[in-house]
């Protein structure tokens, strides 16, 4: 079954990280420097580095989605609040941007803590959360679909 026509727990969801994202890292760093430049080609980016910017700047932008619609107010027009943007191309220029001067250690340490940030903060929604259409679609693009999308070569789910 797709992913997107299963709702996930909380459980699923952590799972989903410890088989997926908790090993990317390892696997993409065990790939010889020629490799590691050809996925990223691959992924459409021009360094490691940007890959790894772009996923933890999707989790970041997904638990502070999430974050805010717990809150209480109401979802606004896209077009009224940064944080509901649609525009993925410009939100993912954008963060290349602001991490381009940022060294590869830097930023696998980012990668780690984001990571680590994203775990908890799954370990700690409310079960209901995922209840909500958007949060059940933000967590369960972040921690299956976008694995999905950018596991490194040899990097299935296990």
């Amino acid at each position: 079954m797709p992913s997107e026509e299963k709702s996930y727990n909380r459980q699923e969801l952590i799972a989903a990280l410890e088989k997926g994202w908790r090993h990317y890292l390892p696997r993409l760093t065990a790939l010889s420097e020629e490799e590691q430049a050809r996925y990223a080609q691959e992924q459409g980016f021009s360094r490691v580095q940007d890959v790894l910017v772009h996923i933890f700047a999707w989790w970041d932008r997904s638990m502070q989605r999430t974050a805010w619609l717990l809150s209480g107010p109401p979802l606004p027009p896209a077009k009224d609040h940064p944080l509901f943007l649609l525009d993925m191309n410009e939100f993912n220029a954008d963060v290349i941007a602001q991490h381009e001067q940022w060294s590869r250690t830097a930023v696998e340490e980012k990668f780690v803590t984001t990571l680590a940030a994203f775990e908890r903060f799954l370990t700690e929604l409310p079960e209901t959360a995922l209840e909500h259409e958007r949060i059940q679609t933000w967590m369960r693009i972040d921690a299956i679909d976008h694995y999905e999308a950018h596991r490194p070569p040899d990097g299935a789910l296990c």
